[in-house]
């Protein structure tokens, strides 16, 4: 394992990269359900939701091949804590993912296009399955969403505790502004 005491500035930029889309694209489509049906601002947050959640998930990917080719600096803590970190950032890695690609499949077999900004859509190309539509729909909205907010307050919750309880410099190696050595 690598013995550098923080994160590299690509895996801080990716990091919070996507801390800042996931919050946008929940923001957007917060905004989308607060404008009355035809009004042109409702069309303009959904664009954006779709645009946002498209974002994430490259920068995801991208993170993901990132994080395969450039080992991370030592674990903090023990071990309970390391196989609890672990399994709290693969499941925050795979909700991540999952949440663009159901809302893609979900419009898709709706049958319908997804809309992205000038007018450029991602068309319709898989057959028409409305019933599996809505369980995606369920599966996107309830349950991928409600994951992803448990394994945010998680995610949140160790690098505090590692910060006030453990006093180790966890949070910190992933702050902005801190070079690595």
């Amino acid at each position: 394992m690598d013995t550098t005491n923080t994160w590299t500035s690509t895996a801080k930029t990716l990091h919070w990269l996507i801390a800042f889309l996931l919050l946008a694209v929940w923001a957007s489509v917060e905004l989308h359900e607060q404008v009355p049906r035809g009004n042109p601002w409702r069309d303009y947050w959904i664009i954006a939701h779709f645009t946002l959640g498209a974002s994430a998930l490259a920068v995801m990917v991208i993170r993901l091949v990132w994080r395969a080719s450039h080992r991370p600096p030592a674990p903090l803590g023990g071990r309970l804590q390391q196989r609890l970190a672990t399994a709290v950032h693969g499941l925050l890695y795979m909700a991540v993912l999952a949440m663009p690609v159901t809302g893609l499949l979900m419009r898709q077999l709706d049958g319908k296009s997804t809309p992205l900004p000038a007018g450029l859509a991602i068309p319709a190309w898989l057959p028409a399955n409305t019933a599996l539509a809505e369980r995606l729909e369920d599966l996107h909205k309830e349950w991928l969403w409600n994951a992803l907010l448990a394994l945010i307050v998680l995610h949140v919750a160790g690098a505090l505790w590692h910060h006030w309880v453990d006093r180790d410099a966890t949070l910190k190696r992933m702050l902005p502004g801190r070079r690595s050595r």
